[in-house]
């Protein structure tokens, strides 16, 4: 017997790759109905055999995408539609009076890195690389519902294969919303302190690694802001830093490329490891240990702050260095991390070398 069923979804599950998720699940299980986006969350209408509906509705609350949460879901009978066929996703609904969660930003996946090293994918060396399971989030949204042209992707046009990625409901990089390559995405460029422009894409890259690598202060644009970068084992790099910063002797978090590079710096658990390894990437304390970096990154204290890259770019830019890197939020102490590559020209360029943007 058929039935059809409204089912109306908060929490995390706009940006996570939800949609395309029930898609699957409705398809699966050759289920008719839709689904879209709206002010609220996700709302989505599904009929079918009773068996396969309650089977799907199981699974729609037990075997989540990897970034998804719900809070709240509520399901309701609806008039069967006996000429539906199919289940498609539907454009978003207007936002009105937005009230949806999005997910924070979150760490390169393994997927996305193995992309980036691949030299045969069209994602080779692009620090922007990125799918639905990983990737700025909060940080590029400027209004809901969570869609491309909502978000400060709005102005990149999607080359024919990222297009055809984003429109592929079975691709792991549908409607994941910051999705682009070389040929269409953004680019890295290299600045002097003045502003002027240096290097762009690969050749940007590189002069920020052999800069890092004689020395220099850094700015680089992570994802939600600027970090400083320096020589983690450069002692009068890390005091123009800290002058630089005004923090005179607070602790410095260090960024290490792996687990190995990381391990002669740290005494740390095998809780310790996975925490600092999640794709969440947090700054993990853990007490010093044998090997030495610049005596005044974190002085006075026996822990150092630890943490691994997030995005495509840090990772090229630790694997360039082979090396640890002083990785701070820009900014003087107390006041706001700078987002924007002006801000930091104006505010922190007289101390800088270069700013990787």
């Amino acid at each position: 017997m058929n039935r059809r069923k409204l089912v109306e979804i908060t929490g995390i599950v706009q940006g996570v790759g939800f949609r395309p998720f029930v898609y699957g699940l409705a398809h699966a299980r050759s289920l008719s109905g839709w689904v879209c986006n709206d002010a609220h969350g996700v709302t989505l209408e599904v009929q079918g055999d009773e068996p396969a509906l309650d089977d799907f509705l199981h699974a729609l609350t037990h075997a989540l995408p990897p970034l998804a949460r719900i809070d709240r879901c509520t399901v309701t009978d609806r008039t069967v539609l006996p000429d539906e066929r199919g289940f498609a996703i539907r454009q978003s609904q207007p936002a009105g009076d937005a009230c949806a969660c999005i997910s924070p930003d979150q760490g390169a996946c393994p997927a996305c890195l193995a992309d980036v090293a691949n030299p045969l994918d069209r994602h080779y060396r692009y620090p922007f690389t990125n799918c639905t399971h990983c990737g700025p989030r909060y940080t590029i949204i400027r209004r809901l519902p969570y869609d491309r042209p909502a978000t400060a992707m709005a102005d990149f046009a999607m080359c024919p294969r990222c297009a055809a990625a984003y429109r592929d409901p079975l691709d792991r990089r549908y409607h994941a919303q910051p999705v682009s390559c070389p040929e269409c995405g953004p680019q890295l460029t290299l600045r002097g302190p003045d502003g002027r422009p240096l290097a762009e894409r690969e050749a940007a890259l590189a002069g920020a690694v052999a800069a890092l690598r004689d020395g220099a202060l850094v700015a680089v644009k992570g994802m939600g802001g600027f970090h400083l970068m320096c020589d983690a084992a450069d002692a009068a790099a890390v005091a123009r830093l800290r002058a630089l910063k005004r923090r005179a002797r607070k602790p410095l978090a260090v960024l290490c490329r792996d687990r190995r590079q990381a391990e002669p710096l740290v005494q740390a658990s095998e809780a310790e490891w996975q925490l600092a390894l999640s794709q969440a990437r947090p700054i993990t304390l853990m007490r010093k240990g044998k090997a030495a970096l610049a005596p005044n990154l974190a002085p006075g204290v026996p822990y150092l702050g630890l943490f691994f890259p997030y995005t495509p770019l840090h990772q090229l830019l630790l694997e360039g260095c082979d090396r640890p890197l002083v990785a701070t939020s820009a900014n003087r102490s107390g006041a706001p991390i700078l987002t924007e590559g002006e801000a930091v020209l104006r505010e922190l360029g007289h101390g800088l070398d270069l700013l990787l943007d």
